[in-house]
């Protein structure tokens, strides 16, 4: 648990040796780092801490991913002076920040805000934002490509839960696939969160098709490839990012599912003081967002070039490879890949 008290002696820790030949670099940090996203939070700062060095003075701050929390992180960042900020994992903390950081110069390099519309709308808005995190339409960019990949040539359905995610991801994954001149074989949903799902699999047992594209949670697509197997119909399944969750201890996934996600393990980065749990998730981002940042900064008082100007027209050298951003403020980090499931985890796939 990252209590207030260990939060402040990490801190201090992370930002004691000062060179005296540089000016301490002022970096934000803003993140939940209490409640139910605590251990998210933890992820973000384990990894900017990983990413900071000893000219580096982090800055916390609670955005407890809700609107209030996010606002109040602002203003606690404004008033600590910091040069830029690293961190929002949740939509509400960012709307309510953002406004405020801009207005005060401070550019944010957000490392788990999916939504667009915050870089899109960026030229209007005059918003200061960067993003390192994937758009919000990553993961039916990368599923459309590995389906067109591995099924161009044979009948596949696309299935979707009925909820608004199943829908929204079957939906973009279908247009992707027929603007690539490939169109499903069957297009069909199920009622989630059931305990058994024969009728779906009786409706894919007569239409012959068993390479499927699931748009839906891990124990629903368990039980059906379940179901399915039980009457001999062996299905050769794509998934969402959904499938990465924790999964029905009852009802395992057979080996071979694939799935599509975001990076979400960074063993190969050296952080000798994180845990296993803290590793995962915004780990690796937010290493690289703080290193972007100190960077930026770096250059901007070399150069005496604005914060914005750097960020727009350099390329980053980071633990995740170079980085650069568009001009909307995108990264060309390729994060979604696609994952086999091994019996016990899923594992990143060769050239995936």
């Amino acid at each position: 648990m990252v209590t207030p008290r260990r939060l402040a002696l990490a801190l201090l820790i992370a930002g004691t040796t000062v060179s005296a030949a540089e000016e301490p670099i002022r970096l934000g940090l803003a993140a939940p780092l209490s409640g139910a996203s605590e251990i998210l939070g933890a992820q973000v700062l384990t990894g900017m801490q990983a990413g900071a060095d000893a000219a580096t003075l982090l800055t916390p701050a609670d955005t407890q991913c809700s609107g209030e929390g996010g606002a109040t992180a602002a203003e606690q960042l404004i008033a600590a002076k910091v040069e830029v900020v690293v961190g929002f994992i949740c939509t509400e903390a960012l709307t309510a920040a953002l406004p405020k950081l801009s207005a005060a110069g401070i550019p944010v390099l957000t490392v788990g805000v999916r939504a667009n519309r915050f870089t899109d709308k960026r030229a209007k808005t005059g918003d200061l934002i960067w993003r390192l995190a994937p758009r919000s339409d990553a993961e039916a960019d990368t599923a459309a490509a590995l389906i067109a990949a591995r099924w161009r040539d044979l009948p596949f359905a696309l299935v979707d839960d009925g909820t608004i995610y199943g829908r929204g991801l079957a939906d973009a994954v279908r247009t992707r696939l027929e603007a690539a001149g490939l169109r499903a074989a069957v297009i069909d949903n199920y009622r989630p969160a059931e305990e058994k799902q024969f009728g779906l699999v009786r409706r894919l047992l007569g239409t012959g098709v068993t390479h499927i594209f699931f748009a839906g949670d891990r124990p629903d697509v368990a039980i059906i490839a379940r179901d399915a197997a039980s009457i001999g119909l062996p299905l050769d399944i794509i998934g969402g990012e959904a499938l990465l969750d924790e999964g029905n201890p009852d009802v395992a996934l057979p080996i071979g599912v694939s799935a599509v996600g975001p990076q979400n393990r960074f063993d190969e980065i050296p952080a000798p003081e994180a845990t296993p749990a803290n590793r995962q998730g915004y780990f690796g981002l937010s290493i690289a967002g703080a290193e972007i940042a100190l960077a930026a900064i770096r250059h901007a008082r070399q150069e005496g070039k604005p914060l914005p100007e750097v960020l727009n027209n350099n390329a980053f050298a980071t633990s995740l490879g170079p980085v650069t951003f568009d001009a909307e403020g995108y990264s060309d980090l390729k994060l979604f890949r696609s994952f086999r499931f091994d019996g016990t985890d899923f594992i990143p796939e060769a050239g995936g």
